[in-house]
Formats: C-alpha cells, structure tokens, sequence
C-alpha cells in the first residue's frame, strides 16, 4: 500500500479522529559539491566501496573548514550523512599521522555502537598502521582497533588496553569523559598529546540541567588538552534548534562556523494534524492508528510523552491485536542496556515492524527505514517535532507523521493555527554554565586536574575567587596563598558530581529480588512513592515500599489495575536574592534565586479510561527543597479590584495565569513544561501582596526563566492568545489545566487571568 492511500483509508474512519490539518512538505532534491582539495585517493575508493561516490554540498564545505582548523557546528536533517564531514578528516589525520587522535561525545551508548560500525565500514580497507602499539602488546588477547568503544558497558581489562594502546578515535559519552578520562587524565597522556579533534553529536540534546554540566566537561577537557600540548578542532552536530551557534560556543567557550544548508534528498512527508473529538481518548486514537499502519505494512513508530502512557499503548496493542504483538514492543529510558539494544537490533533487522518509545529514541540511533511516525500529543517544542519525525522517510522515501493532539494548551493552539507551527522557528536551547551549584562542583573537580592558578586559561579565576571562597570554608579546597594557587582536599572529587541529575538513581526491584528498571531521584518520589502503580513493557506493578536511605523502590507485579496514580503536592517559595529586572508598562517582572519547598502530600487513582478521580490517599514524605532561578511578579489591588467586580476568582485567575504562562514558556526556550515549575498567591507575606512565581525546574537553575525575561513581551502575549483562543469559558485542559497540577487544577478563571497579563502589557 502506498503512503498516500493509507492517509485516504484514515481520513474516511469514523473511530478516528477529525484531521484538521494536511501539510505537504515536498520532495527535497540532492546537491553536490567537492572539498576544495581532493579526497585522500584510499578514502575515495574506501568510500565508493560503500556505494559514495559524490559527496553532498554541505559535507564538502564542512571538510573544508575542519581542513582549515575552524571548529563547525553542523545542522541539517536526520540521514543527511553528517557523520562522513568528522570521519573524512579524522581518518586523513591518522593517514598522516598514525599517532593523532580524536575523542568522539554521544549523549547515548546507542549512538556509539552505531557510529563504532560506520566508522569501521569507512576505515577497514585503509592502509593505517598502528604506530603506538608496542610490538610486545601485539600478540595478546585483546588490542585495541583504530576505533574503539569506552564506556560504563566496557570491561575494566579493554579500558585498561586502551588507555595503554590508545586507538585513533574513542567514542564514549560525557559521563566518562567527566569521570574517567578527565579524571585520570595522567594515564591518558599519549593520547591527549596528539588529540587533534573533538566531535559532539545531538548537540541539541546538551540542555538544562545536563548541557550546563557537559560544559563544564569540556571546558576542563580544554584545560587539560592544553596542559599536554593540543588544542583541538571542535565538530558539533545537532537537530534543527533557533540557535545551534550559540549552543555549541555556549558548551565549549569557543567560536564556531555554522553549516545549516543540506545537500542531502528527502522524501515527500505527508504531515497530518488529528484532533480527537471529546468523547475520544487520544491515546485510544493513536493505539488504533500504530495498529492499523502496521497491518498495512508499514514500519511505524510512535512517540508518546511518558513512559506510563508508552506501556500502556504497548499493553493496548497486544491485547487488541493480538496479530501483531509479536512484531511490536515498547521502549524507554529504564530499560535495561541489553534490552534496548536488542530492541535497536530487531528494528534494524526487520524482525520487528512497530516500537512505541518515549523520547528515548529520538536521537539518531540507526534503526533502519521507518515509514510512518505518530506523535502522540505535541512533543513540547517545535524542534523535537522535526526531530521525531525526520526517523521516518530516509533514503529519500516517502513518509507519513500524524500529529494526534491532547487536550492540553499548546497542543490545541497548534490545531486552532496549524499554519503558525509550520511558520514557527525551531525553539533556544538554553544552558547556563555560571548555574552556581554546577560551577562550583566543577571549578573543584578542576581544581583536582590542575591546580588552579590566577592566570589559568579556561576560568577567569578573578571572577570566581567568591565561590572559590566558599568552598574553601566547607573545607573542599585549599589555597595555598604564597604559591596563589586552589587544590582540592579529596583526590577525586569527580566521583561526587552526577551530571545527568542531581542524585544518584533509584533501583526498581521486584519483590522476589530481581531487577525491574531504574528511576532517577527527580522522579522517585513523585512517580513511585507507596501505592503508585509502575509499568514495565505492557505490565502493571504496584509500588509496596519506597526505600530512600537505600535508593530502591519494591513493587509486586498486579493484574487488569484500571486506574493510574498522580501525586498530590504543594509548593512554597521565598525569595534570596535578585539579579535581573524587566519594566513593564504597569508591572515589575523580577529574576532572581529562589528557594523552593516542595512537598508530597498523598496521591490520587485516576480512571485510565475516564480520567474519573477514584479516590484520594495521604502520604508521608519527606519535603524536597532546592535553590534555582525564578521570575517574579506582584499582582498589584488596581487589577484585583477590577477581577472582583466582574465576579472572576481573585485565586482562580492568578492560578490561571501562572500555568497559561508556564504552558507558552517552550514556544521560545527548548523546554517542556514539566522542566518548569509555578506557585500563585493570593497574599505574599514576603511581597505584601498577590504574586506570581515560575521557576526552573532544576537546582539551581538552567537558563528557562532567564530566557523568558527576555523575551517577556512576546511570552505573555502568545500566553493571551493560547488563552482568548480556546473556545472554553473559564478553564479546560486545552489553555489552563494542568496535568501535573499538585491542586488538581483548582481553582481556575482564565478571564481574570487574560485581565492580568493584558495589565502587565498596558493592554486594555
């Protein structure tokens, strides 16, 4: 069946829902280009040995500038061949020099396997001899290859080799970077003498919490590079993101080209809108498309936003049709290693025809050609739209997305203005590498790598003495004064710094003892606490016990549960300090540090069909308290007064306002709405009056709220219209209701929330 008769059999099903929007995006056609010096004649036929024989237009400029020394940063489409621009110049430098090296950074150990077998496709039949390999080491049972894999899944022994031995080019991930290499950089030495370059895939994904740590990562990889004599070429790669330059000078303190014009052909993408009618669940809708699309033959992928809701579509699919669970699985961060790689693998081979996933494949890990790609709700921002969807149609196929929408706000803003999605530009990514929690665990971690010095190269040591101070007091650093240098008390502090989350992570066990999955810290107490039920490829778990001395969560496995479980929870906060502030026409809008208490306080059982609230349970949990950055505003009585006369709720509206508000901040900052976080009051004993608060979801901050600052006047306009446009009176799930909302959405009045922002404004 062709792609474009599926789409007719949909559009005339009356148990789907109404397509409201049909978007062609046509044929891209190739072209082609030539480095300005020719190829190496062996990398030539090593490529047409793989069937290349031209190269496209934005691999031979890319090959230019890395020739030329210029650090680049590459953004076209998904299987455009980005990474033939980093392996070409790679393999020149070992060509000419057997002892250059270069480090290559992926955000998942997927993406190393695949780039570990597509650099050994290109390399196998060249002419390399292997110079820093001792003749003695030669005929022993492991020697490393030109190309090798370090990371958490490699045996102690080969790290061992390969740190003797080391090859041309390791692939690993910044975790190993961070703890292993930089770390232990003596015993690294042969290798970073000759490092000549750096490559950083998906750079798009460095962001918030995790990009402000990698950074850091890199910016001590710099430091130590230097300290033995190299300064690398940086090679970045990312998705389509408004800012792609400035994310990869913001990760490595360095100026980069941009390269954003590809070469490469793409299909035709049928891009299709699906808005369910009330009475129709989306996921029911989503379950009955990925079905249909793979009885129809079609390789489908769908993406959903959670790992609850990608189990239950999975557990949907196999006991609604039955025929296909075999072809079909689920797919999430949590698994196990070994399963998701044999997930990868039966994608690749074709023994599976379909994968429900959540984000965790959204990243270029090669799963060969997919032909369908449902999204099941908005994925949050424009760029992980195109992200998701550029897994379908290589090779210059065809290809289909659907779009199902929730109810929620942004969801239903794209489907009331469809156009304004493909018109939109992709979303900032947004870091902050002074997020002072951050700095400060890795100004000591540098610290143990090299002494730090006034005059050091990478951090302006001057601006930091105040931090440098304060570790110090906490007996984490010492200064020796007559020397004027800072050297850390514990030798490897490296160990300490988790740059995935803050906290180590949650082991989920069965009850018999085995191993179920793992939870980070950010989540276990909201998603697995006492009596929460937990999925695990299409099976239902009761969560008995939540151990958190000991990090693990117990769960017996439980039969045909027909409801979910959300937390119920409340936030407090209080104001430390201010460090920005923006005037509007009648309203202060403050940024500054705030300290946020939240508390878990029980949980509710929620209908999976109906969303009905079956009931309502107490919990005792600890409180979580953390530092981060925030905006600020007072709701001054003028506004109020106006609110109370027209009969609107006074809490309602503040309400309202800080989740319509929270729900537009990733039309403009590479986030999702649950990264951020809101509280309103009615009365702010700190600020005397009614006030709004919206902070960064993560300790410390990560630049979310300080992006919005500077774009306020835009943000709180498409927060008016979000609100104006919906066809609801006062509140609903598609402008004010939040799914996470720990006051289950109560009170809310949209009417006097568009009053206060059009106040703000100096809007009638």
């Amino acid at each position: 069946m062709e792609i474009k008769t599926f789409i007719e059999e949909i559009k005339k099903r009356k148990d789907l829902s109404k397509v409201v929007h049909e978007e062609l995006i046509p044929r891209g056609e190739s072209e082609y280009g030539e480095p300005l010096t020719p190829l190496n004649p062996e990398i030539k036929s090593a490529l047409e040995s793989l069937g290349i024989d031209r190269l496209y237009s934005h691999q031979a400029r890319g090959i230019d500038l890395i020739r030329s020394g210029k650090n680049i940063v590459v953004m076209t489409p998904t299987a455009s061949g980005k990474s033939l621009i980093y392996n070409i110049p790679v393999l020149e430098a070992i060509l000419k020099d057997p002892n250059s090296h270069a480090i290559y950074l992926f955000p998942l150990k997927g993406l190393e396997q695949d780039q570990l077998k597509a650099f050994r496709e290109l390399s196998t039949s060249l002419p390399i001899e292997r110079k820093n390999v001792p003749k003695q080491s030669r005929s022993r049972s492991f020697t490393p290859d030109l190309c090798e894999i370090y990371d958490g899944d490699t045996t102690a022994y080969r790290r061992k080799k390969i740190r003797e031995m080391p090859p041309g080019v390791v692939l690993t991930n910044p975790d190993m970077l961070h703890l292993a290499i930089n770390a232990f950089h003596q015993k690294w030495e042969r290798f970073l003498r000759n490092l000549k370059y750096v490559v950083i895939d998906e750079i798009h994904s460095y962001r918030g919490v995790f990009g402000s740590h990698v950074a850091h990562v890199l910016r001590r990889l710099r430091r130590i590079a230097r300290m033995y004599g190299s300064d690398p070429v940086f090679i970045a790669c990312s998705a389509t993101i408004a800012n792609p330059r400035e994310l990869a000078q913001m990760l490595t303190g360095l100026p980069f080209e941009l390269i954003d014009r590809s070469g490469a052909p793409q299909g035709k993408r049928f891009f299709t809108f699906m808005n369910p009618i009330p009475e129709m669940s989306p996921y029911t809708v989503a379950t009955k498309l990925f079905i249909s699309s793979v009885r129809s033959g079609f390789k489908t992928i769908a993406f959903t936003k959670t790992r609850k809701i990608t189990e239950l579509m999975h557990a949907w699919v196999k006991e609604g049709a039955p025929d296909i669970s075999g072809k079909i699985s689920s797919y999430r961060a949590g698994f196990l290693p070994e399963e998701r790689r044999s997930i990868e693998g039966m994608l690749f081979n074709g023994t599976l025809s379909g994968v429900i996933s959540t984000s965790a494949l959204e990243l270029g890990v090669d799963i060969g050609g997919l032909d369908v790609c449902i999204l099941v709700g908005y994925p949050g921002t424009v760029s992980s739209t195109w992200q998701r969807s550029g897994r379908v149609g290589r090779a210059g196929r065809d290809s289909l997305i659907v779009m199902v929408a929730h109810e929620n706000a942004l969801d239903q803003y794209f489907m009331r203005n469809p156009n304004d999605f493909f018109r939109r530009s992709s979303e900032a990514a947004v870091i902050d590498s002074e997020n002072e929690p951050i700095l400060k665990s890795h100004l000591l971690c540098a610290a143990a790598e090299a002494y730090l010095k006034p005059d050091d190269a990478i951090y302006p040591i001057a601006g930091y003495e105040p931090i440098l101070d304060e570790l110090e007091k906490e007996g984490k650093l010492r200064h020796w004064k007559k020397g004027d240098i800072w050297y850390p008390r514990a030798r490897y502090p490296q160990r300490d710094v988790s740059i995935r989350e803050t906290g180590e992570n949650f082991a989920v066990i069965r009850n018999d003892g085995s191993m179920l999955g793992e939870s980070s810290a950010s989540r276990v107490v909201k998603e697995l606490h006492p009596g929460a039920v937990y999925l695990h490829k299409g099976s239902q778990y009761r969560v008995s016990r939540l151990d958190l001395a000991e990090k693990k969560v117990f769960c017996n496995a439980a039969e045909d549960l027909n409801y979910y479980t959300r937390p119920i929870s409340n936030e407090d906060t209080e104001i430390i300090s201010v460090t920005g502030t923006k005037e509007l026409k009648n309203a202060t809008i403050n940024l500054g540090m705030l300290r946020v208490t939240e508390r878990v306080l029980g949980y509710r059982k929620k209908d999976i069909h109906t969303q009905e609230n079956l009931g309502e349970f107490p919990l005792d949990l600890p409180p979580s308290v953390f530092t981060t950055m925030g905006v600020w505003m007072v709701v001054n009585d003028e506004i109020l007064d106006e609110i109370r006369e027209k009969q609107f709720g006074k809490g309602g509206s503040l309400h309202a306002a800080e989740h319509a508000a929270i729900a537009s901040l990733p039309l403009f900052a590479l986030c999702d709405r649950m990264d951020l976080g809101g509280v309103s009051y009615p009365f702010n004993p700190e600020l005397g009056n009614a006030a709004i608060f919206i902070y960064d979801g993560h300790e410390g901050g990560v630049g979310l709220t300080r992006r919005g600052l500077e774009c306020v006047e835009e943000w709180f306009t498409s927060t008016i219209r979000l609100m104006e446009e919906c066809p609801c009176e006062i509140a609903c799930p598609s402008c004010t209701q939040d799914p996470q909302c720990g006051n289950n959405n109560e009170p809310l009045d949209k009417r006097g929330a568009i009053m206060i922002l059009k106040y703000f404004l100096g809007r009638s």
